[in-house]
């Protein structure tokens, strides 16, 4: 493998891990931003987000012609051959290394930013729902005997109470 491939290779990396630290701060902005209910930021950080989701894009897709080129497939046992082949292949392994523990940590918070916002999403639903005087759901009350029975009244609009 040629000093130029290599160099490029790392210069990649070390962008990726740039962004990833970058995208993985935006998550956490992202997390506040819907625990505090602030739509305004909460719109900046996603804006934020999807320019590092493509500058990322951009340099997994130089990483992977690079891996090709190199007859190697860009997947993790893929790219553990080729870097072991490379000059300096720990350190290249290292920067690798780094990168998919980021990814897998921004993966992580991605999911609990998306179950925080369906959670949310549900409240408001339900929300509607009863001021709408629409059943919300399986709600029930209990007979004398502590069992529970189905509501089976039409609810009422909230503002007709």
């Amino acid at each position: 493998m040629n000093t130029d491939t290599r160099h490029r290779l790392l210069r990649s990396l070390e962008t990726s891990i740039r962004l990833a630290h970058q995208l993985e701060e935006a998550l956490i902005q992202e997390t506040r931003a819907v625990e505090a209910r602030t739509p305004e930021t909460l719109q900046e950080v996603v804006a934020t987000k999807q320019g590092l989701l493509q500058d990322l894009e951009t340099e997994t897709r130089q990483q992977r012609a690079i891996a090709e080129a190199a007859s190697e497939s860009f997947t993790p046992e893929g790219m553990a051959r080729l870097l072991s082949r490379m000059d300096d292949g720990a350190v290249l392994n290292d920067h690798w290394q780094a990168l998919r523990q980021s990814i897998e940590r921004c993966n992580s918070l991605n999911q609990g930013n998306a179950r925080l916002i369906d959670r949310d999403r549900q409240r408001v639903e339900l929300s509607m729902q009863i001021l709408r005087g629409e059943e919300a759901g399986p709600a029930a009350t209990y007979d004398p005997y502590g069992r529970t029975r189905p509501n089976t009244r039409g609810g009422r609009r909230i503002t007709q109470a």
